[in-house]
């Protein structure tokens, strides 16, 4: 996204927008900016900082604290007594999901394809322990599982049930998971005015798009003097670009906003994805292993560690000034870790 001059929105009329969704409290905010001076100088510069959304609280972390305070709102405004999600094995989103439903009380579905990482570890294992009622789909994969949820999500309304179902597929809780985002850009620029020059990027992992699309909106409306770089982690980035415009401009719509991102204001990387979405690859495995060792901040494999990977990778060919920050959103996802622990190994 190229680089703003003037705000459209202050703050405080930003904070009013948002104040107006649904939402519940699921989680600790602000989260730290933390520096990180011995990556910084391990990669040859430029100042490094992270923003800490691992450290959002539910669920031992993550961006999809944040959606959720959104989404789960909705669903409890709506006086949903359940929700459903799915994903693969090793989702983030469910952990979390079903975290925040345990916290408010609501039942939690979760409909799973067997993915890369299928056993009883990581994500997989707090999916249980949050007492979610868990179904693997060994015969689904991410593209058609939407289709399979949709007869399980009938059973349980024909048995009176009103259910919330979380997906990026699916308008209305996507616009709930950009508010989430669009509430980072706002505590962020707050913390941003504190450090001695504005950063010259803000790094950011590009998955479904609506985390992106949230923050990077946010940055625009905010007028904040940096571009955002999103990491693809699954899609070409021409297709991710298209994605994360047409996301944006639902949300200004949505939310009545003054403004949206254009295709060509959308900044992605496509080339840190590897073989395919949730395979390591070596790169992102040096970010991971040298982020831990010089500032003991831990990295997962499939989506923060090809993330910083982008920006090491950057700073270290000279794509961003030396003499400026630069600042990596930290969107969680450590669970992960446990369940590639021979990938990690093999790696370290």
């Amino acid at each position: 996204m190229a680089v703003q001059s003037a705000s459209v929105l202050s703050q405080d009329e930003l904070a009013a927008i948002l104040a107006q969704q649904p939402r519940v409290d699921l989680g600790t905010f602000p989260t730290p900016l933390d520096p990180c001076p011995r990556l910084s100088e391990a990669v040859g510069g430029p100042p490094i900082y992270i923003k800490r959304d691992d450290l959002t609280g539910l669920a031992l972390g993550g961006n999809k604290t944040r959606n959720l305070e959104f989404q789960i709102g909705s669903a409890v405004a709506q006086g949903c007594d359940s929700v459903v999600a799915g994903a693969d094995t090793q989702s983030n989103q469910c952990r979390q999901t079903a975290a925040a439903c345990a916290k408010v009380g609501l039942d939690c579905y979760l409909v799973l394809s067997a993915g890369l990482h299928s056993e009883l570890q990581g994500n997989l294992l707090l999916d249980h322990v949050f007492g979610a009622n868990v179904t693997v789909l060994d015969d689904a994969n991410i593209d058609n599982l939407q289709a399979r949820i949709d007869p399980i999500e009938a059973d349980l309304r024909a048995q009176g049930r009103k259910t919330y179902r979380i997906t990026s597929m699916y308008p209305e809780p996507a616009l709930r998971a950009m508010c989430g985002y669009l509430s980072c850009a706002l505590e962020l620029s707050t913390q941003l005015a504190a450090l001695p020059k504005p950063p010259s990027a803000i790094f950011i992992t590009s998955g479904s798009g609506t985390t992106h699309a949230g923050f990077a909106t946010g940055v625009k409306l905010l007028g904040l003097p940096t571009k955002v770089i999103g990491i693809s982690i699954k899609e070409p980035a021409d297709e991710q670009r298209e994605n994360v415009a047409k996301r944006s401009q639902t949300l200004a719509e949505q939310l009545g906003l003054p403004c949206a991102l254009t295709v060509d204001e959308v900044l992605v990387y496509g080339e840190y994805i590897g073989e395919k979405y949730g395979v390591v690859t070596e790169a992102g495995m040096e970010a991971l292993r040298l982020t831990a060792q010089t500032e003991g901040i831990l990295l997962d494999p499939v989506y923060t560690g090809k993330t910083m990977s982008g920006l090491i990778d950057m700073a270290r060919k000279g794509d961003i000034p030396a003499d400026q920050p630069a600042v990596m959103v930290h969107t969680g996802g450590i669970p992960a870790l446990f369940a590639y622990h021979e990938e990690l190994m093999a790696a370290l």
